[in-house]
């Protein structure tokens, strides 16, 4: 078995010995004398208040008894107005040395007999009246009885107590106090720490002392020897404990020595199955890299059709001058969420009208790309069989063709997609537009107000869509330099803001009263800004678009287009 030797801790001759302030038995000193001092303190506080009122109401009782004791030869003294009688009642009083002055005078208040003395020195006069000021004043009227048997004042009698010395008195007892307590403490103080010391300590620095001997190598070849007397209490418990705990410590390092056996034959294995592992990592990372490989063609090929798809899609978005002619100012911002989208928006010009459509499809990406695709086509089938003034009836057949494209107008139909959308004609001649929404609204600003015009709640192409719904049309009077709005719910459902909430159509109305007297391009530039910075750091959830426009007051001959 292989052992390793470890020298044990330097012990001093006679035991292992601790610095002084380290000692059990100073801290024990200390915490008793600090408890007796507490201890005297409190009950001395408690005999200094008892002794304060005894000592206050002995003061004051003495001086009443006193005046009691001469009240007698005093009245008398002043009623014959004895300068002689008064004289002993006086000097009588004054035999307490505590008296600072006692005045003995007649009705007439001229003084038949007075002994005045100078106030002791005191260090603390202040404190003195403070607590002896109270009772260092007596007032006797000294009254006497006539011959008819009624009473009169004959005179009286004033006796001062000096505070100062009162106060000295009371010091005196308080320092006897202070210095018997203070002998109590320590006499209970040495008595604790001797008798801690031949219960505690000392057996306790014997078993350290055994402690420091161990062999860390060899733990449990001597056990703790138990100090006499101590075999069934708690420092007999200790030195169980601590063998109990070399014999377990001799059994780990035991037992130690066989890991160390056992761990060396594993890590052989170990580092055998080690080296097949890596080879046949290195054989599946080459299948990974290969499999990798066929991934970054495959996505390359998927991208370059999602951009392609892009390309197609943004050129079946209008031109810029499509209105020309029909409207004064227009603004269009389309964003798709991903590189293609399920957002639309077609405009031309028939003759003098112009048709605005927007369109929001089911999902974004390449599936909501898809969708605008089919809701293209059919609206250039209901534009061209069907005319283009009633925007209504532009919804309503567009519905019809919906459904029948995705095969959703029949029983069993696998899938159930379809659009909200908005259709506005805009006859700026008459200074008239038609509005027609599935779920989608038309937002005017018409004499410095804003105003929503709802669209019907009902969708466009879905399986519960009836086929032979009829969408509403609306009729709106427009004014030279009013401003009409078409949005999808990709504007007002950004969520941001302090409380993660939506930007929704109130937000968004208030944004666009504040950019009102901006142009129509610098408005939707600023409203983008703002999103952007309500969203934060979170992420957009949905395609985007974003129309605005200002007809013309007056529209001129035109040829028809489309």
């Amino acid at each position: 078995m292989h052992t390793s030797r470890i020298d044990p801790a330097p012990v001093a001759s006679g035991g292992f010995t601790p610095p002084l302030l380290d000692r059990l038995s100073v801290k024990q000193a200390v915490a008793t004398l600090a408890i007796a001092l507490l201890l005297g303190i409190a009950a001395g506080g408690w005999d200094l208040m008892s002794d304060f009122r005894a000592q206050h109401e002995a003061v004051r009782q003495r001086a009443a008894a006193n005046l009691m004791l001469v009240h007698g030869l005093a009245v008398e003294a002043a009623f014959q107005m004895s300068n002689d009688l008064a004289g002993e009642v006086v000097r009588g009083l004054a035999a307490d040395d505590a008296v600072a002055e006692v005045v003995l005078s007649d009705n007439y208040g001229d003084e038949l007999g007075a002994v005045k003395r100078q106030p002791a020195r005191s260090p603390f006069p202040g404190l003195a009246v403070r607590l002896f000021g109270d009772v260092a004043h007596q007032d006797l009227i000294l009254e006497g009885r006539a011959p008819d048997g009624s009473t009169a004042t004959v005179g009286r009698l004033r006796l001062r107590l000096d505070p100062n010395r009162l106060l000295d008195r009371f010091l005196s007892r308080l320092l006897a106090t202070i210095l018997s307590g203070a002998a109590r403490a320590a006499l209970l103080c040495g008595l604790v720490v001797a008798v801690f010391y031949g219960l505690i300590t000392k057996p306790l620095l014997k078993i350290t002392t055994a402690i420091a001997t161990v062999d860390p190598s060899q733990p449990g070849a001597r056990p703790i020897a138990v100090p006499k007397r101590h075999e069934r209490d708690e420092l007999g418990l200790l030195a169980a404990t601590v063998n109990r705990l070399l014999a377990q410590s001799q059994a780990g390092l035991d037992g130690r020595d066989r890991a160390e056996a056992e761990l060396a034959a594993l890590a052989r294995d170990l580092e055998r199955r080690v080296a097949e592992r890596t080879a046949e990592l290195a054989r599946e990372k080459e299948a990974v890299e290969r499999t990798n490989g066929e991934l970054e063609r495959a996505n390359r090929y998927v991208n370059d059709g999602i951009r392609y798809a892009s390309r197609i899609q943004t050129a079946l978005l209008p031109e810029a001058g499509a209105l020309d002619g029909v409207v004064a100012e227009l603004a269009g911002g389309w964003q798709p969420l991903d590189m293609v989208g399920g957002d639309y928006y077609w405009m031309g010009r028939f003759g003098p009208q112009g048709v605005i459509a927007v369109f929001d499809c089911t999902g974004h990406g390449v599936p909501g790309a898809f969708m605008t695709a089919v809701a293209a086509s059919a609206l250039a089938r209901v534009l061209h069989h069907h005319g283009h003034d009633d925007p209504g009836e532009i919804l309503t057949q567009l519905n019809r063709l919906m459904r029948s494209a995705l095969r959703q107008d029949r029983e069993g139909a696998v899938s159930n997609d379809g659009l909200d959308a908005a259709v506005c004609v805009v006859d700026a001649g008459r200074g008239r537009i038609r509005f027609a929404g599935a779920n989608l609204p038309l937002l005017l600003r018409q004499a410095g107000q804003f105003r929503l015009v709802r669209g019907d709640r009902m969708s466009l192409g879905y399986v519960e869509t009836p086929g032979d719904y009829r969408f509403t049309g609306h009729d709106i009077a427009i004014a030279p330099g009013e401003s009409c709005y078409l949005f999808t719910d990709g504007v007002t459902d950004q969520v941001g803001g302090p409380s993660r909430r939506l930007f929704g159509r109130n937000r968004l109305i208030a944004a666009l009263g504040e950019l009102a007297d901006l142009s129509l391009e610098d408005q939707m530039g600023a409203l983008f800004h703002r999103l952007a910075e309500w969203r934060g750091t979170e992420a957009r959830r949905d395609d985007m678009t974003f129309l605005a426009f200002r007809p013309l007051p007056v529209l001129p001959p035109a040829d028809a287009a489309g």
